[in-house]
């Protein structure tokens, strides 16, 4: 594998992780237990997490080596975590202009937002033309990852989840009225669709 390769595939490989480190410290309630580190990557300080686990990471290590297609989509669900219900609790959805539904049966994690990553490796000579032209430089890739987590910093900042997320923090240590709801943040393998039917998904 050549140096220029290598550094490809750190640098995409640390997309991914950055990814979900941005997503997770700005949704995740519940503190990472390698919330010491940080990660530097593209400019932004990120705490870094063990919740995207080694066995998560492993498929964007080496892309370039991935088969084609490619390396799987990297599907990151910010799970809004439903506490168990005592008998004479019940789970209700309450839409502004219409009255309260009540969800039977009742789900463990209601689907708040949904992040997801997809890269397709370039493949020089697959196209039959041999055009080199569409090359960019590894320099000018890590300064548009610094522009595009800069904007994704700010975007979670500005979605609903966000003043959510501040609300339920607030309680963690505390009283909690929210009735220990939490948001923590999931990454969907592929082939492990068993695990959906716990999790409520609106507008499917």
């Amino acid at each position: 594998m050549s140096n220029d390769i290598h550094k490809a595939d750190q640098i995409a490989f640390h997309f991914y992780t950055k990814l979900f480190y941005a997503v997770n410290h700005a949704r995740a309630t519940e503190e990472s237990k390698s919330s010491s580190r940080v990660d530097k990557w593209f400019n932004l300080e990120t705490p870094d997490s063990d919740l995207f686990t080694k066995e998560a990471r492993e498929p964007y290590r080496s892309i370039s080596l991935a088969p084609l297609p490619g390396p799987p989509p990297l599907e990151i669900q910010v799970l809004l975590s439903v506490p168990e219900l005592t008998n004479n609790q019940v789970l209700v959805y309450m839409s502004p202009d219409s009255p309260r539904v009540r969800i039977e049966p009742t789900k463990r994690f209601i689907l708040l937002e949904t992040w997801t990553l997809e890269m397709s490796p370039h493949r020089s000579g697959l196209s039959g033309h041999g055009d080199t032209s569409t090359d960019v430089a590894l320099p000018i890739i890590y300064k548009h990852g610094i522009v595009l987590f800069r904007s994704l910093f700010s975007l979670l900042r500005v979605l609903p989840a966000w003043k959510f997320y501040k609300r339920l923090k607030r309680k963690i240590g505390g009283v909690n009225r929210n009735g220990n709801l939490g948001i923590e943040l999931r990454v969907r393998s592929h082939g492990d669709e068993d695990a959906d039917w716990n999790i409520l998904g609106f507008g499917k």
